[in-house]
């Protein structure tokens, strides 16, 4: 379905415009993308436009996240969709809070690396924008796109700017666009993204290495280990010892992996209350060390001279 064709089904329901609907009609069939991710969606209009897209290039579903707040919007997400009769392509995810939230239980689902745009639509606080985009960094594809909506917004100038939560903002939150230092200072400064585009009110970046796929995460599930590891020898004095006798069978059990792959690690016991850097010889070695145990209590000096006098 063709944008023109989604703008006669919807009329000028806000908050795309045609001319929007377009360019991300384009962004979408010219770059194949065929799963995305749409965090707030208001009326449902954008989603509409999306979906539309998707649907041209054989997509598989968008996933769209909003407030429980947009149910009652006139008209809403689920009647703007009927009228363009794209509802079967749409999931859609109603969040109390935050779509954040839902943007977690995905990462749960082991959903890392799996959809092929996140259009960040709703989000227009540092706070908002800057998780949403830390998050959809492991949720995109590599090759994927980020996509930001109202990077020149501030709250100064918002309809909502008469609100108490609004009136109670620092000066400074209020006058500075904070989509647009989110795009800034975290997408554009990120080595792992590139393509970098402003058209107007949207943000572009593209996603380049595949750092968050199961192989990259399978080599640091063993760093996870041997943290875990560490953390149950403070207070399980039995593991302890089989940590610091047989540090490769112990680490082997709790990752799957065969000992062998762990026989350069060493630990050793300290008497530090704080976690130390671990150290690798020459040989390879990687000597990890453990803090003082749990059931290890200090005697202070003056409780151990009331010992000596008793």
């Amino acid at each position: 379905m063709s944008p023109d064709e989604v703008f006669e089904r919807v009329g000028n329901v806000p908050y795309m415009r045609l001319s929007q609907g377009r360019m991300f009609h384009d962004f979408i069939t010219s770059n194949r993308l065929r799963t995305g991710l749409e965090l707030g969606f208001l009326h449902g209009v954008s989603t509409a436009y999306i979906a539309a897209a998707l649907d041209e290039v054989d997509g598989s579903c968008l996933t769209a996240i909003g407030s429980t707040t947009a149910r009652d919007r006139v008209p809403n997400i689920e009647h703007i969709l009927g009228l363009a009769g794209l509802s079967r392509l749409v999931k859609i995810y109603y969040e109390p809070t935050s779509f954040n939230w839902r943007l977690m239980r995905l990462l749960e689902e082991d959903r890392f690396e799996s959809f092929d745009f996140c259009y960040i639509n709703v989000a227009h606080s540092w706070y908002d924008a800057g998780l949403a985009f830390s998050l959809a960094e492991r949720l995109v594809n590599p090759g994927g796109w980020v996509v930001f909506n109202d990077l020149s917004y501030t709250f100064r100038e918002s309809r909502q700017r008469n609100e108490p939560r609004i009136k109670r903002m620092p000066e400074d939150e209020k006058s500075l666009p904070q989509v647009e230092r989110v795009f800034t200072l975290l997408a554009e400064s990120n080595p792992y993204f590139g393509s970098y585009r402003r058209l107007g009110r949207f943000g572009f970046a593209q996603k380049r290495a595949a750092i968050w796929s199961q192989p990259e995460r399978g080599q640091h599930a063993v760093e996870i280990a041997i943290s875990k590891a560490a953390d149950r020898a403070r207070c399980d004095p039995e593991f302890r010892e089989g940590l610091l006798l047989s540090p490769g069978d112990v680490i082997s059990s709790l990752t799957g992996k065969p000992a062998e792959e762990f026989k350069n690690l060493r630990f050793v016991e300290t008497d530090s209350l704080a976690p130390q850097s671990s150290t690798t010889a020459v040989s390879g070695e990687v000597t990890i060390y453990l803090e003082r145990p749990a059931w290890v209590r200090t005697i202070g000096e003056a409780e151990l001279q009331r010992m000596l006098d008793d």
